[in-house]
């Protein structure tokens, strides 16, 4: 006599039954169904993976370190070099704090802000060094740029405001670290740039305007 299990598995249920067989005689022993939630999430009738999201923020975290990773090599080269305001010491101890601690030397966060009523911009440094002499200066902030923004670039926000994000990092980054949904990040960016004045809410879409802060 031999006994024979048969399968049928489905998207979210498994039946299942048993039987003997003699000779060309069969007979059920046993027979039954096993049903369990399905391996993805169902919202307004479209199904995603229920690890999709988890996913997803996972993804960004390692993009956003891999960022700070390159900054961090950009900044030290300069730093050895003599083309920012910091010295490789202090680009080392941001490292180090997890990246959480930007640094805060004045010179450097000078260094990082735009203005251009006074033509300080790290496209005015890009466009100058590649046609003639630039100070080190200029051409580390060039270099720098080039490693903040590769990729594409975007028009979300005026490019004036890259010395403000810069200087507002750390905070920004204990802000929102314990978040979880992009509306609760929303809300407290714009509740942090509005109370600081940085931002306009009279203005459609809030972060339409962010100006420099005056030292």
């Amino acid at each position: 006599m031999t006994k024979i299990l048969g399968l049928d598995l489905g998207t979210n249920s498994i039946g299942w039954a048993i039987v003997n067989k003699d000779n060309n005689e069969f007979s059920l022993v046993d027979k039954g169904v096993r049903i369990f939630s399905e391996g993805v999430k169902s919202e307004k009738g479209i199904e995603s993976s229920r690890a999709a999201e988890r996913t997803g923020y996972r993804s960004a975290r390692k993009i956003k370190y891999r960022r700070k990773l390159r900054k961090y090599e950009t900044l030290k080269v300069l730093s050895e070099n003599g083309m920012c305001p910091l010295s490789v010491e202090e680009v080392k101890l941001w490292k180090k704090s997890g990246f959480k601690e930007y640094p805060q030397n004045p010179e450097f966060l000078k260094w990082l802000r735009t203005n251009d009523d006074e033509n300080i911009n790290p496209y005015l440094f890009r466009d100058k060094a590649s046609k003639q002499k630039v100070s080190l200066f200029e051409l580390g902030r060039a270099f720098y740029h080039i490693a903040q923004r590769r990729g594409f670039l975007s028009n979300r926000l005026d490019q004036s405001a890259e010395g403000v994000l810069e200087e507002h990092c750390p905070e920004i980054q204990s802000l929102i670290e314990d978040l979880n949904s992009t509306k609760e990040m929303t809300t407290e960016l714009k509740e942090y740039f509005f109370n600081r004045g940085i931002i306009d809410e009279s203005i459609k879409g809030g972060f339409a305007h962010i100006s420099c802060i005056p030292t």
